[in-house]
């Protein structure tokens, strides 16, 4: 009675490696959306800070382009972890009567203009991200902050987007394929 040596089918080693690969993903998006969070305290805070010295006659001249740099970067690299947990808006009067088989077949329907949306996001979010930090343009405000950091936050939000798309993707594919859940 030596030890011996199990192979796994080859299907079995790729549905592994998939769950693993969407779980690396998923973590990504959660961490990202959980670590980002915290600009919505951020903006509120500063919000609240600036009301308050406008009650003493002294408005801050930052605060408005922070609190706007601040809620921009949350809303575009938020995008992920609201697919994560399925929070994007959606028309449900017809979707939530089919059967989760047919939901997932409906989502891979979209999956061509998800696509072109992330595309457009990456493509044109880098192009203007690499034009402003290469002029170092800046808002035209009293504060003139720098717009690049801003700027960048679109393409990296369209990629952790990408990446979640992805993990849904392959999901519903499973799910169309085989009527059940790949977890």
């Amino acid at each position: 009675m030596g030890s011996e040596v199990r192979l796994i089918p080859l299907k079995a080693w790729k549905e592994i490696n998939m769950r693993r690969l969407i779980h690396v993903i998923d973590s990504i998006s959660d961490w990202s959306g959980r670590i980002f969070s915290y600009l919505l305290l951020v903006t509120m805070l500063i919000i609240g800070f600036n009301v308050t010295m406008r009650l003493f006659g002294s408005p801050q001249i930052w605060a408005f382009d922070i609190s706007l740099y601040s809620a921009g970067a949350l809303y575009v690299v938020g995008g992920a972890y609201t697919l994560l947990k399925d929070r994007h808006v959606k028309m449900d009067i017809l979707y939530v009567r089919f059967s989760v088989r047919t939901r997932a077949l409906l989502d891979l329907l979209t999956l061509p203009g998800f696509l072109v949306f992330c595309g457009i996001l990456l493509w044109m979010g880098w192009v203007r991200g690499w034009e402003s930090f290469k002029m170092g343009e800046t808002l035209y405000t009293g504060f003139q902050p720098i717009v690049w950091p801003l700027r960048l936050m679109i393409p990296l939000g369209g990629l952790l987007i990408l990446l979640q798309g992805f993990a849904k993707a392959v999901r519903d594919l499973y799910m169309v394929v085989n009527g059940r859940s790949l977890e």
